[in-house]
């Protein structure tokens, strides 16, 4: 194996583990944990609900999110990462996760939906310039909502 192939290997499994930091963080609801996720001057996309920006902006909105629930359970489904050709610096992934959980309310919810994700590498780590979330599935308590896969979105 090339050394080109081996540092791309080595690429892929240190943003599979980014991904899978991040659901870790959201489980153990630890909003702080993300602000090593994320580029300084990272953005997190949360289709209709915010577009928060820099790690400050970024806690402090996913607290207010976590502050609903009593428990929760980010599991990743699939992914896939593609890196830029021209830039070693740059990748893009795209990840099927599902949420699950208790709100305080007392209801039972359960998510599904698709990451879009692009990625920096500064000073050798590995960090989310910009994660966008998409919802797909939803329901809570007992109402349900469905949502096509986003068409402003590149299917590759």
């Amino acid at each position: 194996m090339s050394n080109v192939a081996r540092d791309r290997v080595a690429d892929e499994l240190a943003l599979r583990n980014l991904v899978a930091r991040y659901a870790d963080a959201v489980t153990r609801m630890d909003a702080d944990a993300l602000r090593g996720l994320f580029a300084p001057d990272g953005e997190w996309i949360v289709t209709g609900h915010g577009e928060p920006r820099g790690h400050d902006e970024i806690v402090v909105f996913l607290e207010g999110l976590l502050a609903n629930w009593s428990g929760i359970v980010h599991a990743l489904l699939s992914g896939t990462v593609t890196f830029d050709a021209t830039d070693p610096f740059r990748a893009t992934g795209r990840w099927y996760i599902s949420e699950f959980g208790h709100l305080k309310s007392g209801d039972e919810v359960f998510f599904a939906g698709v990451y879009h994700d692009e990625y920096t590498r500064d000073g050798g780590v590995w960090r989310f310039a910009r994660r966008r979330y998409d919802s797909l599935f939803r329901r809570a308590g007992g109402a349900v909502a469905t949502s096509p896969f986003p068409t402003d979105v590149a299917s590759s």
